[in-house]
């Protein structure tokens, strides 16, 4: 096979070579893809459009930056999806921000994040509701069964009662844990 033979029109090669081409583009765009996705979800690229916030103050000092269990939440352990598709439907809805940051005058101020904060902290509410806070569930497995030694008494049985609760009766986690990583607004 010479390579002039590559770019005859005839069908054999043709079709050979367009598959390769295809699987080729596909497997380093897939990758590409991946990468940007990740890069994009560390805690240090959020906090280029929220740098002048209080929020990774405020994770730091709650009980998910690095209380008694020593772990530190990073912000994509709370506010992304960990299933493979509604992570990519997050990415591109939260991608919003990118658009805030360019657009909203004063964006990335504290003053900013004031004055809108339970628009902001209502919005998250409603997401964590809507997906039955499985981001919460994802890494607090063992709360309805199995409850850890460190679970306080009170904590043990709410959890156990809120467990045998069916349908709109049945509570999720941020219902009761308002405000867990960022102070939920007073007024």
């Amino acid at each position: 096979m010479n390579w002039r033979a590559l770019f005859k029109p005839s069908a054999k090669y043709s079709i050979i070579v367009l598959i390769l081409v295809g699987v080729v583009a596909g497997v380093v765009g897939y990758f590409a893809t991946q990468q940007t996705l990740h890069a994009t979800s560390q805690d240090a690229f959020c906090m280029t459009c929220h740098s002048h916030h209080s929020l990774k103050d405020e994770v730091l000092a709650s009980a998910h930056g690095g209380g008694r269990a020593g772990v530190t939440v990073q912000c994509q352990d709370c506010h992304l999806p960990h299933g493979p598709v509604d992570y990519l439907i997050k990415k591109i809805i939260v991608s919003k921000d990118l658009y805030g940051f360019l657009t909203i005058k004063d964006f990335n101020t504290q003053k900013w994040l004031d004055e809108n904060r339970r628009e902001q902290a209502d919005t998250a509410l409603a997401y964590f509701k809507a997906t039955d806070s499985a981001n919460c569930q994802h890494c607090h497995t063992r709360i309805y069964e199995n409850q850890p030694d460190t679970m306080k008494r009170m904590a043990k049985m709410m959890h156990s009662r809120n467990a045998k609760q069916e349908g709109a009766k049945r509570k999720t986690c941020i219902d009761c844990h308002k405000g867990v990583a960022h102070p939920y607004p007073k007024k």
